[in-house]
């Protein structure tokens, strides 16, 4: 793949989790951690907030174009959820910029997951 598309799962699309299948043909799929804050929606789903020093639990996925087209539409892109770059740290220290999604708008009832591990919480 020329262009290679990395994106950073924290929630339902990691795996084990609801919404894998979503990204199941992944090229590759490695765990990872993100800096910020991860918060419960109490919709069934996380929210991931890029400011603080959280060490949030996800996995990095290197996609094909029309996973990522998949991916966006699950996450209601870009009306429910934007799109950033972040840096991914892979288990070895490794780092990856990729993109993350990231709520538009956190509801007021969304709370904090301490420890930023969304399988855990």
């Amino acid at each position: 793949m020329k262009n290679k598309i990395f994106v950073v799962v924290y929630g339902t699309l990691m795996t084990g989790e609801s919404n894998y299948h979503v990204g199941a043909s992944a090229i590759s799929r490695r765990s990872c951690t993100i800096k910020g804050k991860l918060f419960d929606t109490g919709w069934s789903f996380p929210a991931f907030v890029p400011e603080g020093e959280t060490s949030v639990r996800a996995e990095l996925l290197e996609v094909a174009p029309t996973t990522f087209a998949d991916l966006d539409r699950l996450e209601g892109y870009p009306r429910l959820y934007t799109r950033q770059i972040v840096t991914a740290t892979l288990d070895d220290g490794t780092t990856q910029n990729a993109w993350v999604y990231v709520m538009t708008q956190l509801p007021t009832t969304a709370k904090l997951i301490p420890g930023g591990d969304w399988c855990n919480r």
